[in-house]
């Protein structure tokens, strides 16, 4: 079946396809297909996991829970909705115990099976997510709240880590005083690379690759040194072209070190209840680099509400402790300024001389000043 025929009736605007369930966002995009009904269970859909689903393409996404609660202005909808993939919300359990790869029709606000209505919700436009974005401002600080409390209880059972760098992995990379550029798989780190593809031509920093970051660094710019996290999903070839790979693996699968140890590839291990990024950053910060550039890393406040307040709140302290060396990668790209060699300028310059002497001679005045000026040098020369 192509994937115009399985996703959308051009007549009624029905979508239809295969539905794929799994109540994690990030874990279902992993085996994601084109044209597929994502059916997901997240309550405040991020704009990451958003992100990371419409990478795939799937025809619909039916959220079980509502993706913006009024906790704070989620940003995953808006992301879905300028993808142009229909988001039904709020659509109930049900769903959920449809069997993989039925195939079911979103019509309306319904998503049916056969003649059966499965589950019914309401459709996300442009229009309602405004509205909610609106009203969860109200619970933003609340959050914030929850923020700065989680923060200060990892403080206190991760103060080692943050401060001083205990317990991180040594890599036998050096990351002193160089440009260090950490590839998460979040928010735009795909456009971001992009971005910042001048300074990784000119500049040749060393890349941190965190999860499937690392196999964006490889496809679009200079392959990753180093790998940090769960390598389950990571492509065998960027495991492969990596010097060393820091495995972090909250879940404690041995899938990753199964896969390492099968390579060859030097590895070691850091347990660690902060992030995979938290770590990338804090190892570069403490391994001595002198710039930071972080690419698909939260940066606004916005960013940090919308994960849960242990993971929000862990890249806040590895942020502030990193202090003035990063970077972030749209800001990079906005004054970053592209490097010109000695021998560009040289080139530059006989280019520009060759053009004015070809623009003096084409007139008859100019002629004549040029000749007048060779005569008189051949004169000097031959009396010397």
């Amino acid at each position: 079946m192509s994937r115009s025929s399985r996703t959308r009736d051009a007549d009624d605007g029905t979508v239809i396809g295969p539905v794929r369930i799994d109540r994690s966002a990030s874990a279902l995009a992993r085996r994601l297909r084109a044209g597929d009904v994502a059916v997901i269970d997240v309550l405040d859909l991020d704009q990451g996991s958003a992100e990371s689903l419409a990478a795939r393409r799937p025809a619909a996404v039916v959220n079980v829970s509502t993706s913006i609660s009024g906790r704070y202005p989620a940003g995953g909808p808006r992301v879905l909705l300028e993808a142009g993939i229909p988001l039904l919300d709020a659509a109930g359990p049900a769903v959920l115990d449809l069997k993989e790869g039925t195939t079911a029709q979103l019509r309306d606000t319904d998503l049916v099976v056969g003649d059966a209505v499965v589950a019914s919700g309401t459709i996300l436009d442009g229009d309602a997510i405004v509205d909610a974005m609106q009203s969860a401002g109200e619970g933003m600080r609340v959050q914030l709240q929850m923020l700065t409390a989680t923060a200060m209880e990892q403080i206190a059972r991760e103060g080692d880590v943050l401060l001083e760098g205990q317990g991180l992995p040594e890599t036998g990379v050096d990351f002193t005083g160089r440009h260090v550029v950490i590839v998460a798989p979040g928010y735009r780190h795909k456009e971001q690379l992009k971005e910042i593809k001048r300074y990784l031509r000119d500049v040749r920093p060393l890349v941190v690759g965190v999860g499937a970051g690392a196999d964006a660094a490889r496809d679009l710019g200079p392959a990753a040194s180093v790998v940090v996290g769960d390598v389950e999903g990571i492509e065998e070839e960027t495991l492969a072209t990596a010097q060393h790979i820091v495995l972090h693996d909250p879940h404690g699968s041995d899938v990753g070190l199964i896969r390492v140890e099968a390579l060859g590839v030097d590895h070691s291990h850091v347990d660690s209840t902060l992030s995979a990024t938290d770590v990338a950053i804090l190892m570069a910060h403490a391994g001595g680099a002198e710039v930071i550039v972080t690419v698909g890393v939260e940066s606004r406040l916005m960013d940090f509400l919308e994960r849960s307040p242990a993971e929000g709140a862990g890249t806040l302290l590895s942020r502030l402790s990193a202090g003035a060396r990063l970077v972030d990668a749209t800001t990079l790209a906005l004054v970053y300024r592209h490097r010109y060699g000695a021998w560009t300028l040289v080139v530059l310059l006989i280019s520009a001389l060759l053009a004015l002497g070809a623009a003096i001679w084409v007139t008859p005045a100019g002629r004549a000043w040029v000749e007048s000026i060779w005569n008189g040098l051949t004169a000097w020369i031959g009396g010397a």
